[in-house]
């Protein structure tokens, strides 16, 4: 073995001077400081083979100890036969798993020794921790981190995209670390965000796969097919009961004490480190919104104040249908920034099957791996034939009680005067409705979303989406189409429209925030009240684990009591603050030229919301999921859609506006109509001219991707020079020494 080393170490040597001569060749600048592509490629492997050989002593060391070890021994005797936690320390927690007290024994110590197994024997090489017994626990929980070197090879798998220190987003490559070492103040630890770190933890074990011959879960009956995550399937059956993530208590308090402030300006990036793209660019989003609600509030109170001499309502239907559509146009500008300095601008969905999609077992015709077929008929079936008609039902229903309403108002009107205010009590009844009603929808569209059995989850969430759109926008905006087009009251409409807006975003504050704020304070007593532990059962679940030789924390590690508060949060997701943008966007853009003071209440309840969203994130919720994406998704064409209705809308209010029937007073009835009728598709041509003639993505990212995809091919032009020049000089070297040597 040393004389391999030694015969191979003046190879190594010419390796990285002829770098060097290849690097002065190109111009690429010397540092002095950083060691070679070969040099680091010999180091990670040394550091792999060294982790491979540490990782299988140990498990031999296991094995023979494991004939002496007794089930009934205590916790104390395991502990001094195990090796000491100290000498190799558990790190962060980046995931919290946690399985029920009947889970079977076999079965999660199976799970768990794919978490810690070899890659090359199917698991993953992350560090599992079990959390001590308590008494008043009902879950065997396991907290899972991994060493620093083994994010950086999962995310280099997984093409993450990272700055450089030219400045460029490129994907990341552990072969060049010093590349993404761009300030001399970072470290390596510095390279990974606390979201990238909890994205690749769990897409590492989402990527445990059943092999071919583990047909299923030991101790159980939950079927495996090959290349099915083995991780998923254990939570689809509810054998993993909970999977979720602790917070940074230190990172969470200093963003907390920037973002929460109301003088200071959203810090978006570090929202993003910590909570990931998704959340990241829901709440730039939210502040960008904000900020173009601006411009409607000041022209709103030019227009309440010139209302009195002059007749505004044509002008503004035509700014509002400006207004929005550069606002969208824009917006899509803006995101396609963040998405190239968060490095998720070429990102694409993966064509994995989600969380909770079954069928049959069937071999894929592309890859020849058994894989769960549900035909598409039916999943059309069900869209079509019971999804749609409960669709319509509520609708109708929406309907019936709107209708209702005006029944009821004019009841009221007759008994007590037109000028009565118990005439405003239908309509808080009615917007009190719509809120309670919303939380119905919710449910519902995940129900029958969850019956259609989508493949993918971007199909999933795209139809989610489609349902709570038709839904709200039948349950909020039904009422003002009929106030508007039918009773054509545009006094009435003014009323009704602020009377929603305002009841509805203050009930939606409220719940939003006292429900999360009520379960974290009683919640844990609630908890301790009513559940109860086998605990006898549990403590021998444990002993087998120690049998395992799987460490446990401290039972004075903050961590305990962190996860035993947190468990009983709630799971935050960006679902219902998009909603709650959508239908206050439809009360903006869709009525708003009657009434000028909408975009001053929307504008008021967001600066406000903005900072309680802050606190309710980072004090009564659980860590969500971070989640990678380069847009607001499906949530964009739900805008450009309610965008497109508005010109409808506002074509209509200004047709059966008192001072546009003056002017058109000597023009026939056909001919009047038809005049709007070119207004409208004029104003259509205007937006379609607005999307022409804004680039969804800057001129700089543009030249920014050019240019890292030029670096990228010269980076591969030198990897493949370096690897000729090497092949060619040992050929030849050989030839030319055989030849000195017959000389």
């Amino acid at each position: 073995m040393e004389d391999i080393k030694e015969n191979l170490i003046p190879s190594l040597h010419f390796a990285e001077n002829d770098g060097e001569e290849l690097a002065e060749e190109i111009g690429l600048p010397r540092r002095a400081t950083i060691p070679s592509l070969l040099q680091r490629n010999k180091q990670i492997n040394l550091l792999e083979q060294m982790d491979h050989i540490e990782e299988q002593d140990k498990l031999n060391e296991l094995r023979q100890r494991k004939g002496t070890v007794r089930i009934g021994q205590s916790k104390a005797t395991h502990r001094e036969k195990e090796p000491s936690a100290n000498e190799h320390p558990f790190g962060e927690s980046l995931m919290v798993l946690e399985f029920g007290e009947n889970s079977p024994t076999e079965a999660i110590q199976w799970i768990v020794d794919k978490i810690r197994g070899r890659r090359v024997d199917g698991g993953m090489e992350l560090i599992v921790r079990k959390e001590p017994l308590s008494t008043e626990g009902s879950k065997i929980i396991f907290h899972i981190s991994a060493t620093h070197m083994k994010l950086l090879e999962i995310a280099d798998d997984m093409g993450f995209m990272k700055r450089t220190k030219t400045g460029i987003i490129r994907n990341f490559n552990v072969a060049c670390l010093d590349e993404f070492i761009y300030d001399e103040s970072m470290s390596l630890e510095d390279i990974l965000t606390p979201a990238d770190r909890q994205i690749i933890v769990k897409h590492a074990l989402e990527s445990i796969k059943a092999d071919e011959d583990e047909h299923r879960i030991p101790g159980t009956k939950i079927i495996l097919y090959h290349g099915q995550s083995i991780v998923q399937a254990a939570q689809s059956s509810e054998l993993i009961t909970n999977l979720y993530s602790l917070h940074d208590k230190r990172k969470l308090k200093d963003l907390r004490h920037r973002w929460v402030k109301p003088n200071r300006v959203q810090p978006i990036d570090e929202i993003r480190d910590y909570f990931g793209e998704s959340v990241g660019m829901y709440f730039s989003f939210l502040g960008f919104y904000t900020y173009a609600l601006v411009v409607p509030t000041v022209l709103g109170f030019l227009q309440l104040g010139l209302s009195e001499e002059t007749e505004t309502v044509p002008f503004f239907c035509v700014f509002y249908v400006v207004w929005m559509k550069v606002f969208l146009e824009l917006w899509k500008r803006k995101s396609s920034s963040h998405a190239y300095r968060w490095g998720t601008v070429t990102m694409t969905n993966l064509d994995e099957p989600r969380v909770g999609y079954y069928g049959k077992l069937a071999r894929d015709p592309i890859t020849g791996k058994w894989t769960p077929q549900y035909p598409k008929w039916k999943t059309y079936v069900q869209m079509y034939c019971v999804t749609a008609p409960i669709i319509l039902l509520c609708m109708a229903i929406a309907g019936f009680v709107t209708i209702f309403q005006f029944y009821v108002e004019a009841y009221l009107a007759e008994m007590f005067g037109p000028d009565a205010y118990i005439l405003y009590l239908p309509s808080v009844v009615n917007a009190i409705y719509i809120a309670v009603s919303t939380l119905a929808y919710d449910w519902l569209a995940t129900f029958l979303t969850d019956k259609e059995n989508h493949r993918t989850q971007s199909q999933y969430e795209r139809h989610r989406v489609n349902k709570l759109i038709v839904l709200e926008f039948v349950n909020n905006f039904l009422c003002l189409f009929y106030i508007a087009f039918i009773l054509q009251d545009m006094k009435m409409l003014r009323t009704q429209l602020m009377m929603q807006l305002i009841v509805l975003q203050f009930l939606q504050n409220v719940i939003e925030n006292f429900f999360p704020y009520l379960k974290k304070k009683v919640g844990l007593k609630i908890v301790r009240l009513f559940v109860k532990s086998n605990y006898e059962k549990l403590k021998e679940a444990h002993e087998t684990y120690d049998e395992m030789g799987l460490h446990s924390l401290d039972e004075d590690d903050p961590r305990v009591v962190q996860n035993r508060k947190e468990a009983i949060l709630d799971e935050y997701n960006t679902y219902d603050d998009y909603l709650e943008l959508y239908i206050q966007f439809g009360y903006v853009v869709l009525f708003s030229s009657v009434a000028p003071l909408t975009a001053f209440w929307a504008i008021l309840n967001n600066v406000i919301e903005i900072r309680l969203d802050a606190y309710k994130l980072c004090s009564f919720f659980k860590r969500p999921f971070a989640r990678r994406t380069k847009n607001i998704g499906a949530w964009q064409l739900a805008f450009e859609t309610l965008a497109v209705i508005s010109i409808l809308t506002n074509c209509g209010i200004l047709y059966l506006s008192p001072h546009m029937r003056e002017l058109g007073a000597g023009l026939s009835r056909e001919s009047y109509t038809l005049t709007f009728l070119v207004i409208e598709h004029v104003l259509l041509g205007l937006t379609w001219f607005i999307y022409k003639a804004i680039p969804d993505t800057p001129h700089w990212v543009r030249v920014a991707l050019a240019k890292a995809e030029h670096e990228s091919r010269q980076a591969l032009k030198r990897e493949n020079a370096q690897r000729s020049r090497n092949v060619l000089f040992r050929r030849f070297r050989s030839v030319y020494d055989t030849h000195s040597m017959l000389t």
